[in-house]
Formats: C-alpha cells, sequence, structure tokens
C-alpha cells in the first residue's frame, strides 16, 4: 500500500512540474532551430551567454526557472542557449555580434534579428521585452518601423503600436505622431482619452484639434445637448488644458514665439459654438484664473504680463502695458464689488457656525478666489518697481495696485505676506501693518481657530513694527 500511494505521489508531482515550469529551451542546431521556426511560424529567442558571467548564471538560475515567464514564453516563442565560447557559439556570434554578457536576441525565421537586448533583466523585463517583439514582428522589425515613421510612411497602426511601446522620454513625439495620424472623427471622438495625455507641444496638432472642435461646435451636431456636454468635457477641457499648460511652459522657458502661437492659437477659440464653458469669448475673468487650467481663460494682455515679467523682457512695453491693464481691472472690478454677491450668504454662515469639520472644506474655493491673480499682480508690481524711479509718484501707484491685489479676497491668508512684504521693501510701512491687521482681523471674523494661519501674520507684523525686514 505504501509503495502504491508513494508511486502515486511521485506521478503527481512529476505532473505538477511538468505544468508549473518555467522557460523550456529546445536543444539541436542552430539550423534546426531556425528551421522550425520557420515551419512553426514562430520567433526564436536566444540567450547568448558564458559559463563565467555572473549576470548569466544569475537569469539562468533564478528568472528563467519561473513559472510566469515560461507561460509566456513557451508558447509565443523558440527558446534558445548557445554558449558563446563553444565552436558554435563562435560561430553564431560572427553572424550575431555581441557587446556583452548575457545578450539576448528575438530572431526570426529567416535568421534576421528582429530585437536584442544587452544585460540581464527580471521577469517582468523580459515580458515587456517580449510584448514589444511580437509588435515589431508585425511590422517587419524594429528598423523598418523606424524607417517608416522617419519617412512619413507609417500608418495608424504602426505608429499606435509605437506609441505603446515607447519609452518615456520618446513617448510624447510618439502619442502626437499617432493623433496626427488619426482621421478627424477618430480624433475628436469623445472617447478619444489619449488627447489628456498630450505633453510635448505640436503646432500643427494643437492647430488641428482647435480648427476642428470649432467646426464640430457649429455644424449642428451641438443641437444634441447631451452630446454637446460630453463633447466639452472629454474634447474641449482637456484641449483648453494643454493649451493651458503649454502656455506657463513657453513662458517658464522664455519661448516667445511659442507664446505668440498659443496665443493665436487661443483666439481661434472665439468662433467655438459650445454653449457649456465656451471658448475664447467665455472666460473666467482674469481675477478668478484657477491655478493650472487658468491660463486659457485669461485675456492675451494678463499673459503678456505674465511672461514680461517672468522673463525680465520688454521692459518700457511691459511698465506701459501694466498702467493700462491695471486702470482698466480695477475700474471695472471696483475694491466693494470684489466680495460677490453668491458667496454673502456661505460667508455669514462660516462667520456663525466658524472654520470647523465640512464646514471649512466647503468654503474652500472661496478663500482661494482670486489667489493666482493676486499674487501675479504683486509680481508684475515688484518688477514695475524695480524698473521704475524711487519717487512718490511710483510709490504711490505701486502701493495702489498692491492693495488692491490683497482686497481682490481679504480672506484669502496667503497674499497678505507677500503684498505687505512689497509694501515695507518700497517704503510704505503703513499700508503694510494695514494690510496685515486687516488680514488677522478678517480671519477672526470667520472664527478661524487655525493657528497656523495666524502665526505667519502675527510674526510679519512684529517685523514690520520692529522693521526689522
Amino acid at each position: 500500500m505504501k509503495k502504491i500511494v508513494l508511486s502515486f505521489v511521485c506521478v503527481l508531482v512529476a505532473c505538477v512540474a511538468s505544468h508549473a515550469q518555467g522557460v523550456k529551451f529546445e536543444s539541436g542546431t542552430w539550423k534546426e532551430i531556425l528551421t522550425k521556426a520557420k515551419t512553426e511560424n514562430k520567433t526564436i529567442f536566444v540567450d547568448v551567454y558564458t559559463k563565467w558571467c555572473g549576470p548569466c548564471k544569475h537569469v539562468s538560475e533564478t528568472v528563467f526557472p519561473q513559472e510566469k515567464l515560461g507561460e509566456y514564453y513557451n508558447s509565443r516563442f523558440i527558446n534558445f542557449k548557445i554558449d558563446a565560447e563553444s565552436p558554435a557559439g563562435k560561430e553564431f556570434v560572427k553572424t550575431y555580434p555581441v557587446t556583452g554578457y548575457p545578450t539576448f536576441f528575438f530572431i526570426d525565421g529567416n535568421g534576421k534579428v528582429i530585437h536584442k537586448i544587452v544585460g540581464a533583466k527580471d521577469v517582468d523585463g523580459f515580458i515587456s521585452e517580449a510584448k514589444m517583439i511580437t509588435m515589431y514582428a508585425r511590422h517587419g522589425g524594429i528598423d523598418n518601423m523606424m524607417a517608416a515613421i522617419k519617412n512619413g510612411t507609417a500608418d495608424k497602426e504602426l505608429l499606435y503600436d509605437y506609441y505603446i511601446s515607447a519609452n518615456k522620454k520618446s513617448k510624447p513625439e510618439a502619442l502626437n505622431l499617432y493623433l496626427k495620424a488619426l482621421p478627424t472623427e477618430e480624433l475628436i471622438d469623445e472617447n478619444n482619452k489619449l488627447i489628456e495625455e498630450i505633453s510635448l507641444y505640436d503646432k500643427d496638432l494643437m492647430t488641428r484639434l482647435v480648427d476642428e472642435i470649432v467646426k464640430a461646435s457649429n455644424d449642428g451636431r451641438f443641437s444634441d445637448g447631451k452630446y454637446a456636454e460630453k463633447f466639452a468635457f472629454c474634447i474641449v477641457f482637456p484641449v483648453q488644458y494643454d493649451i493651458t499648460t503649454f502656455l506657463r511652459k513657453s513662458i517658464q522657458e522664455g519661448n516667445w514665439e511659442w507664446f505668440n502661437e498659443l496665443l493665436q492659437l487661443k483666439e481661434r477659440f472665439a468662433n467655438y459654438g459650445g454653449r457649456v464653458y465656451g471658448g475664447g469669448k467665455l472666460l473666467d475673468g482674469d481675477l478668478n484664473i484657477i491655478q493650472g487650467r487658468g491660463l486659457f481663460f485669461a485675456t492675451p494682455e494678463y499673459n503678456k504680463l505674465c511672461y514680461w515679467t517672468r522673463n525680465r523682457v520688454n521692459e518700457e512695453e511691459f511698465k506701459n502695458a501694466l498702467v493700462t491693464y491695471m486702470d482698466k481691472l480695477i475700474s471695472e472690478n471696483p475694491v466693494d464689488s470684489l466680495i460677490k454677491e453668491e458667496h454673502d450668504q456661505v460667508l455669514n454662515m462660516i462667520k456663525k457656525e466658524g472654520l470647523k469639520g465640512q464646514m471649512q472644506f466647503f468654503a474652500q474655493h472661496i478663500f482661494e478666489a482670486g489667489n493666482v491673480t493676486a499674487h501675479n499682480i504683486i509680481a508684475w508690481t515688484d518688477y514695475f518697481w524695480k524698473l521704475s524711479p524711487s519717487d512718490k509718484k511710483t510709490k504711490a501707484l505701486c502701493s495702489k495696485w498692491i492693495n488692491y491685489a490683497y482686497n481682490v479676497n481679504r480672506f484669502n491668508n496667503k497674499v497678505a505676506v507677500p503684498a505687505a512684504d512689497l509694501l515695507a521693501r518700497i517704503g510704505n510701512f503703513k499700508d503694510a501693518k494695514i494690510i496685515l491687521e486687516k488680514a488677522i482681523a478678517s480671519q477672526k471674523e470667520l472664527k478661524n481657530e487655525d493657528q497656523k494661519v495666524y502665526k505667519p501674520l502675527e510674526l510679519k507684523l512684529r517685523d514690520i513694527n520692529n522693521g526689522k525686514l
């Protein structure tokens, strides 16, 4: 009985082992392996190793035996190992040169190299390479793929494969190439999620996207309100966000040509016929710019002031433009109207109940209103002050703008400190002190008990009073 049980266990172990194996390597000559690959229409995976190579041993002993890798490779490839220093190996490397060990080749049945890897990888690394091999084989090898991409003959299927297989560095350009190859109906289809992945500026692609969006919004299909809304959220908003991202990058990098191209793209949206958060005609308003999506919804004048200030260029044009811009901004948005009526009810609730729990979260958008533009006004004013004579007229003008930046939203505690700093630097300690005192009073009005909010305000007020800036 014991012998029967033992025999059964041995058979069971053998069965399990036969199914739970790693990469299975074929035996035979290279010529026989090529013949088999051609007959079975499979790619050959070749491990070129040496007996003295440490990484070769590591891969052979710890990676290839793993079941996950075996499952993937055994069904897709004919796997073959060859010692580079054996007689057969020396002949092999004459045809397929290696520069280090281990080297792995993926070769078709005609003996043509599809892909080559130098160096050890883990299981996931080998599987990732294998996925690309299937793709390369479809397009006649990586060299043929890249040649088609370079000479512009690649179709959308090849370009999609190229995008999927591209490394992190190449992926943004690969995505743009694929999107440009799409017919219009696919490019601006609301299910095309890849528009949200665009991260590299391409003038032709962005121009085409904007023009097709505008055309679609005026051809009658937007009479269906649900379709118009979905199109806006899935296509329009991502493209507007992309323009904002590229505007911000062009400002950071000081690329005036790129910056102006993006402003022109923004203007093309003026003919957008959508009803949901339209195009250039329905701006947020420069006072309500939101971090991230904002610059698309700002006026060209606003964007130019950001560019000039960041890059310290066009000094006289900047100074004249800022005076004109601030005069208009203040006249159209006087201080006494900056706190919007729709906020009053919420603000009154906060004042009664204090900033606690969900109320603080619910009111966050009120505290952040005007945050981006207030800081920009302070930055513009700082640059203006540095370019101008330090006389009473300039001091009064700059003080006016800084006070306005603070009053854009007196409940935003993050503006008071930089505003007071700049006022002190231009010599207006009186207004600097007033702003900080108002900021503290505003938080008390809201019954804000967060000492982290008060501390920087109180420390800055102390420094102002002590003249320690």
